[in-house]
């Protein structure tokens, strides 16, 4: 019995000694060593357990078929620690590698591994041996590398599988060290910190946490997270805060750990220190992260002002920005990009410079933006402004901290090409189309001074309203528009443009050019007009005329649709005319504009249009031929002129009736009877109608036939919405001709 226990002990012994064993791996192996160091073959040992030393006095290292080689003391013992490497070195070896103190080196009895050394052009096998003659590991290293680069083990815990080996990433390879190709497997960092909010401003309260991942191998557990604070970045730290012991992170993934303070009321730069405690970390490199803390500005305290994209030959892009605050803002550290196709982004300074409150700033790619301005009243700042695109592009402003400012998206219809795109409001959103206008300075731009369309408001509709269109001018003449002045106020046509229904468009004025109260405004599509109307050559009406040295306007003569459009491209005014708008009683209206009869009215009412009847076929920038004005009454109905001849002499040839109703909406019916009671014309049949009116009468009958000279009597009824008649008047007419 004493004899089987004897047995079973030495047995139980032995597979210990052998668990043990195993412990001890092949970690590196340098088969082709650089002729810089002789005699430098090598094979690293590495002890995986972390708590028993391995003794392997009497082990073996057997090479290929080779007799196996004794391992020996190099002066240092045979024992190999826990976590701690082993560098076997032939016994002639005589240094040259740098092995760290913290690794055991060992020799072989033999002067070479084997016979002769290892082959450098062979796939080897190599085997550990311990004591008893067990193999306790094997490797075969494929004979692929250049000379000095050994093959190192990745994983030193994984398989041995070729798949987990690779050639060192360092010449003369590592012994005794963590091997170039291993991730570690205890490593634990700090990647980075997060606030909230993300970008702070003055007196924000702001709390910090911290990202930690596990870069490791294995999973980590028992570490601790400090954080220290500065609060007046002066270097002593005036707050430490500890987290809870973190029990477990996965190898691989992140936790976000929040710090239990919070920063009340941020006035000042705050530093931040987090600290990562770990007993098992092998790498520390990036246990700990400090973060700045300042209050930053918020986004809309810089804005984008004007930019100039598309400049003229030599004058360099350049953009302009103005600090809306009421502090200033140092802008050391901010950047300007683009937006297409590729963002490229670039400093604007990496010096201290401040931009005054309520103060422009320009930013040009170099200084010969002042060859093409006569005053650049703000500071200017060279700055390599990323290249803008022509037909669309942005423009982005970010602070120190890469938080967006202010950014704009532009396209090149908002403006005009060789002129600034300006900013029209500071207190209206960036990037609405409607607040951006292009410049209507001569010099065009307004780089350092304040835009020229700066606070430029919407044109009232109807406001101006188009007055006259030659559509079809005598062969070898020019068709033109006119537009009115109807308001009372003088109003900038800077950015306002005329439409057709083909979709092209015509400028009025890309600068300032106020339009008085009455007064006209042509455009034409070449000079003939001059030839035409000779008192277009006087300075007082050349300042409203503009030519366009174009074959046409792309008028059509069978009808078109003209709208007016102020800058903003709001609709002021728009006519849809027709042919046969035209006075019946002229049998060929080619060569003769359409006049509006009274500006005041309707624009798109065929009775408010007719044929000029100037003789040289219309009349540009002067008082329409056929204009009949609208006197104002308080009375329940108006007729004036009256008597009116309708005889196409330009003098008074239409009458306007205009009236007053009871009630604010109604229909309408206005006719017209001759002195015995008979029907001649109806002006109105069941129109819509205000509470006031006016309709122009042409002194033709419904067969577009002349009335004769006499007394006539106008009818008007207002009828309700139930049908009923709830206001009729009457009213005496005189139609008058010039004695021949």
């Amino acid at each position: 019995m004493k004899r089987i226990l004897f047995w079973i002990t030495i047995f139980m012994l032995k597979l210990y000694s052998q668990n043990k064993d195993t412990s001890i791996i092949f970690s590196e192996v340098m088969f082709y060593n650089s002729s810089s160091i002789p005699n430098g073959e090598f094979i690293e040992l590495f002890n995986t357990s972390y708590t028993d030393t391995i003794d392997i006095l009497g082990w073996k290292i057997k090479y290929y078929t080779s007799v196996a080689d004794q391992i020996v003391d190099a002066g240092q013992g045979t024992k190999i620690l826990p976590r701690q490497f082993a560098v076997i070195f032939e016994n002639d070896y005589s240094g040259g590698y740098s092995v760290p103190s913290s690794a055991l080196i060992l020799k072989i009895s033999d002067n070479a591994f084997g016979t002769s050394g290892m082959a450098n052009g062979t796939d080897r096998d190599i085997h550990l041996i311990n004591a008893t003659n067990d193999t306790i590991w094997s490797y075969t290293y494929s004979a692929n590398n250049s000379s000095g680069y050994s093959d190192e083990k990745i994983i030193l815990i994984g398989d041995n599988s070729p798949s987990n080996w690779a050639n060192s990433l360092i010449l003369n390879g590592t012994p005794g060290g963590r091997n170039s190709v291993s991730p570690k497997e205890y490593d634990i960092g700090l990647v980075r910190f997060k606030t909230t909010p993300l970008f702070p401003v003055l007196n924000d309260t702001v709390q910090v946490g911290v990202w930690v991942k596990n870069f490791g191998i294995r999973d980590a557990s028992n570490f601790i997270v400090t954080f220290k604070y500065d609060f007046n970045n002066d270097g002593i730290y005036d707050l430490f805060v500890t987290s809870n012991t973190i029990n477990y992170l996965k190898s691989g993934d992140s936790l976000f750990i929040i710090s239990d303070s919070l920063i009340k009321g941020l006035s000042s730069e705050v530093k931040i220190l987090s600290e990562l405690n770990f007993t098992l970390d092998e790498n520390h490199v990036n246990d700990t992260i400090s973060l700045l803390i300042k209050p930053g500005v918020s986004p809309g305290t810089v804005l984008i002002s004007e930019v100039m994209y598309d400049p003229r030959t030599g004058e360099p892009e350049w953009v302009e920005i103005y600090n809306k605050s009421d502090s200033k803002v140092n802008l050391k550290g901010w950047k300007i990009s683009d937006v297409l196709a590729t963002p490229t982004i670039t400093t604007i300074t990496n010096n201290d410079f401040y931009i005054e409150p309520k103060s422009l700033l320009v930013l040009a790619s170099n200084l010969s933006i002042r060859n093409f301005y006569d005053t650049i009243s703000s500071p200017l700042l060279v700055v390599p402004i990323p290249t803008l695109n022509n037909d669309k592009d942005g423009v982005v402003i970010y602070d120190e901290r890469g938080l967006m400012i202010d950014s704009l998206f532009y396209f090149s219809h908002w403006g005009i090409s060789k002129r600034s795109i300006e900013r029209i409001s500071y207190d209206r959103e960036t990037n609405l189309k409607s607040n951006w206008a292009a410049s209507v300075s001569d010099s065009g731009g307004t780089p350092g001074n304040f835009n020229s369309v700066m606070n430029i408001q919407p044109a009232n509709p109807s406001s101006i309203v188009i007055n006259e269109i030659m559509y079809e001018p005598l062969t070898g003449f020019a068709e033109y528009i006119e537009i009115y002045n109807n308001s009372l106020d003088s109003i900038n046509l800077a950015g306002w443009k005329i439409v057709e229904g083909g979709g092209k468009s015509f400028l009025l004025s890309s600068r300032t050019k106020y339009l008085k109260a009455g007064e006209y405004f042509v455009i034409s599509s070449d000079s003939s007009i001059l030839s035409l109307f000779p008192y277009l050559h006087e300075s007082y009406f050349s300042n409203n005329l503009k030519i366009f040295n174009a074959p046409d306007l792309s008028l059509s003569n069978t009808g078109d649709i003209l709208v007016l459009q102020d800058i903003f491209e709001n609709n002021i005014d728009s006519v849809a005319y027709q042919t046969k708008w035209h006075n019946p009683e002229i049998d060929n209206s080619k060569g003769r504009s359409l006049e509006r009869i009274n500006p005041s009215l309707n624009s798109n009412d065929s009775r408010n249009w007719t044929t000029s009847v100037n003789p040289a076929g219309g009349t540009p920038l002067i008082q329409n031929s056929v204009y009949t004005k609208k006197v104002s009454t308080s009375s329940k109905i108006e007729i004036s002129p009256n008597p009116f001849s309708p005889d196409n002499d330009g003098f008074e040839d239409f009458t306007i009736i205009s009236y007053q109703l009871p009630i604010e909406t109604s229909q309408i019916r206005i006719r017209i009877f001759d002195s015995v009671g008979r029907l001649v014309r109806t002006l109105a049949d069941n129109e819509p109608s205000a509470s006031s009116g006016s309709i122009i009468f042409d002194g033709l009958d419904d067969n577009k036939q002349p009335l004769r000279i006499g007394i006539y009597i106008v009818l008007l009824e207002a009828i309700n919405q139930q049908n009923g008649v709830v206001e009729k008047i009457k009213q005496p007419l005189v139609i008058a001709r010039k004695f021949k």
